[in-house]
């Protein structure tokens, strides 16, 4: 108890902020909890159940959009087989790329084969690194970060609530979505830099925020993306045809949904450019900078890496894209470890990015 107290009395701002995080959540689930009392409640006294709401005539909530629905794909197929009917040209144009995908795959494959042979070899794969300053920094600092980048959050989005009338575009929930955290990416970069440059004298070198070498760590990104490929896409088919053995349809992300149903073209331009771009930037540099860092100090390189990519995940998908994104994870931080920049990770994480939006694109053209 007493190694408690000493720790808070120690960090009392960020034991403020952190009481101030569970009372904001616990005000959320109170809310929901008389929200599904009061549903409850008036199913009671209408006498109406809820599969009976559209015969009553009632508003009834829309089904949560989600993967894998056999009803959208086949739709979707049927208007794409009517498309390339109708126009030659997108059937040429397609073909092409799906060459180049299968292409893209046959060569990720020989790279997979290459690397293999190398570890079961034990021949080291051969990497120009960028030595860094020893991090003064710890993983009490990573959750120090994390505690004031959620609060401000709930902060930002408290106040946020009282302008909304002066800035009419944030009543659309979907710019507000992307808005938010765009601006939450600044606050956490400016933290991330506040400990590491004023509180313990770093430069930003420190989190492998350098251009030395950066031409070479971009052929070390594109060598290691193109290597993941066959990887993603063999684990994306195995979760296809467990999810569908399993008759379980996992809700689309929420980015994705902005994606296929916002309607406002400066919208759909703005999470395009904070996804595919400014999104991943922030995102190495808290991930693989900053936290990786901290526990690779504390725990080493394999428990680093794994432990990172395990919340790099969590953070981002549900159970279904767990594993996806946890590959792409480990290679982000295998190439930070192997290069001492983020240059490499930043750029996998960019065409990664980049090839989901594109890819979320054709699906919304194809459904639209």
């Amino acid at each position: 108890m007493r190694k408690i107290s000493d720790i808070i009395r120690h960090n009392r701002l960020y034991a403020v902020l952190l009481v101030f995080i569970i009372g904001i959540n616990l005000v959320a689930f109170m809310g929901w909890m008389a929200e599904r009392a009061g549903e409850k409640a008036e199913t009671t006294v209408t006498g109406v159940p809820v599969q009976d709401e559209l015969a009553a005539g009632q508003q009834v909530r829309p089904a949560e959009r989600t993967l894998f629905d056999s009803e959208d794909v086949n739709a979707r197929r049927a208007k794409l087989e009517g498309l390339l009917r109708e126009n030659p040209l997108l059937s040429i144009v397609l073909g092409v790329l799906n060459l180049m995908a299968l292409y893209v795959i046959f060569v990720g494959l020989i790279l997979d084969m290459y690397f293999l042979i190398r570890w079961l070899r034990k021949e080291p794969v051969r990497i120009r690194v960028v030595r860094q300053e020893k991090p003064r920094w710890s993983v009490a600092d990573v959750v120090r970060v994390a505690i004031i980048f959620v609060a401000c959050s709930y902060i930002f989005v408290i106040l946020q609530g009282s302008v909304t009338e002066i800035f009419p575009v944030l009543s659309s929930g979907n710019f507000r979505m992307v808005f938010n955290t765009a601006v939450m990416s600044v606050v956490g970069i400016s933290v991330i830099l506040y400990f590491i440059v004023r509180k313990y004298g770093h430069g930003i070198n420190a989190i492998g925020l350098s251009f030395r070498g950066f031409f070479r760590n971009l052929r070390y990104a594109f060598v290691g993306y193109v290597a993941l490929i066959p990887i993603l896409f063999a684990i994306m088919l195995a979760i296809f045809f467990v999810t569908k053995w399993l008759g379980y349809h996992p809700p689309v992300q929420s980015i994705v949904t902005v994606f296929i149903e916002e309607k406002e073209t400066s919208v759909l331009w703005f999470s395009a450019l904070f996804v595919a771009v400014f999104g991943p930037v922030a995102e190495e540099i808290f991930f693989r900078g900053f936290m990786y860092t901290a526990v690779r100090k504390r725990w080493g390189v394999f428990r680093a890496m794994v432990g990172t990519s395990a919340v790099f995940s969590c953070l981002h998908t549900h159970v279904v894209g767990f594993f996806p994104i946890m590959a792409l994870g480990l290679l982000l931080a295998y190439l930070y470890e192997k290069t001492g920049s983020l240059a490499a990770s930043i750029s996998v994480h960019i065409m990664h990015n980049v090839g989901m939006v594109i890819l979320v694109f054709l699906v919304r053209c194809i459904g639209t």
